[in-house]
């Protein structure tokens, strides 16, 4: 009985001692959880963090990417070789035209008329003397070898001014459609830019950048000299994300993909790739705080290499040796879709996966080779098909993980890493001679693509709660 007694008096201490520590243990991870919540909160609040938070991070990934221009140009000249259109160039205007316009119109914005010609003089003073500065002193030249003078964007320095503008006139003031509608606007004017061949991605980047602290600039100076005088309209929706609120969201990120996998035409012959550059559009609708459904259209461009110490076959011709193998470079377009999760870790802070399966787009390429006689006078042939590929279709797997920082209530910043599988087949024709110059192909082959790769990139997030 005295035993009994004993066990049973052990037992409830030992309950009581676990209930107690986990008690404890729970209280030590909330009052972290808070503290971390407040020191957060208190640098988000920050004055000159406000004005820094978008610029630097474009900044630093402008700096990442500027001895990368052609790997991200290989995207442009895979999807979308021959586009060229002028439109960019009063594109990059519309944000500012829509200020002007709706002020004309009698809609009133954040500060008067007085007020906001200060700020933006200021604007564009800061930004047409930074971005000069730096075209004629460091002399980039652009992609297509018109000039030496690409290193940043003009057009996108004044696009994203332009929607900063706008975005401090009436996004923060009246409605958070305009911001977006601003943004929209000039990162359309950035790709276009891009599209058009007379920007590499950094010159972009480093362009947005100096277009929002300009502006952010211009009005911490108007701020100063007019204080509270000519202020119509607070700054009413510089507000952090509801607690609680669901974190739909619409972006265009830029990412660059580590590609492990490759490319084989039967047993020798193998293409693999050192990387790739990928751009997309995402969007999800939240129906609570933690879960929503959403999609993702992504394009991809991979410069590819030949290996040729697998290559076994003999000459296409016993008149010719092999002098060079260019790879054309392989272009994958995908959409996908299925459940977003999301969970907040602080007021302005989320952490987020995903799980998608959908759609994957092989673009049709090809392997070309230089060829030079083996004997006198050793004439050469340039750019003969060697393999010439289809595209092909198959499923694409999707999954990973993201941190995003909420700026203001619609707007946040996600640093992101992806992973992707995806197996496609699509047939080849190997060069099989090259009698008097003219070359003759055989039977299909079918080629294996497995590739799993990982994408890590950053967006700037609209987000809708």
């Amino acid at each position: 009985m005295l035993q009994r007694k004993a066990l049973s008096i052990l037992f409830i201490m030992l309950i009581t001692s676990t209930v107690d520590a986990q008690r404890k243990d729970s209280l030590i991870f909330r009052n972290s959880r808070n503290e971390f919540e407040t020191t957060y909160n208190k640098i988000s609040e920050n004055k000159v963090y406000q004005m820094l938070r978008v610029p630097v991070p474009l900044f630093v990934i402008s700096a990442i990417t500027y001895r990368q221009g052609d790997k991200f140009r290989t995207l442009r000249n895979t999807h979308v070789p021959d586009f060229h259109y002028r439109y960019d160039d009063f594109l990059q205007y519309a944000p500012l035209a829509a200020v002007i316009g709706m002020k004309l119109g009698g809609v009133e914005s954040r500060s008067s008329w007085p007020r906001l010609l200060v700020s933006d003089l200021f604007a564009a003073g800061i930004m047409a003397t930074a971005v000069n500065s730096m075209k004629y002193t460091i002399k980039r030249e652009r992609p297509d070898g018109s000039k030496n003078n690409s290193f940043p964007s003009g057009h996108t320095a004044t696009a994203f001014m332009a929607a900063t503008i706008m975005h401090r006139e009436y996004g923060l003031t009246r409605s958070p459609l305009y911001s977006i509608g601003g943004y929209t606007v000039a990162t359309a004017t950035a790709f276009s830019r891009q599209l058009n061949n007379r920007h590499w991605l950094s010159d972009v980047l480093a362009g947005a950048g100096i277009g929002i602290l300009s502006a952010e600039l211009g009005y911490f100076l108007a701020d100063l000299i007019f204080k509270d005088k000519g202020l119509n309209l607070p700054d009413k929706l510089r507000e952090s994300a509801p607690k609680g609120g669901r974190p739909s969201f619409l972006e265009f990120s830029v990412g660059y993909s580590i590609i492990n996998g490759s490319v084989e035409i039967g047993k020798n012959i193998r293409l693999s790739s050192p990387g790739a550059t990928n751009v997309s559009v995402k969007g999800g609708y939240f129906f609570n705080p933690y879960f929503g459904i959403g999609g993702e259209v992504t394009a991809l461009a991979s410069p590819m290499a030949f290996d040729m110490s697998l290559y076994t076959g003999t000459t296409p011709s016993t008149k010719y040796n092999i002098t060079r193998v260019h790879a054309d470079p392989t272009g994958i377009f995908t959409f996908t879709a299925g459940p977003y999760f999301s969970l907040p870790v602080a007021g302005k802070l989320l952490l987020g996966t995903k799980f998608q399966a959908g759609y994957s787009h092989l673009v049709k390429n090809d392997v070309e080779m230089d060829l030079q006689e083996k004997q006198a006078p050793y004439t050469t042939v340039n750019n003969i098909a060697f393999m010439k590929g289809e595209g092909s279709s198959n499923y694409i797997l999707r999954t990973g993980i993201s941190a995003t920082g909420i700026v203001n209530r619609n707007l946040g910043i996600r640093m992101f890493v992806d992973y992707d599988y995806t197996f496609l087949k699509a047939p080849y024709q190997l060069l099989t001679s090259l009698a008097n110059d003219k070359p003759t192909y055989g039977e299909s082959h079918l080629s294996k693509h497995k590739m799993h790769y990982f994408t890590i990139g950053a967006t700037v997030t609209a987000l809708f709660w």
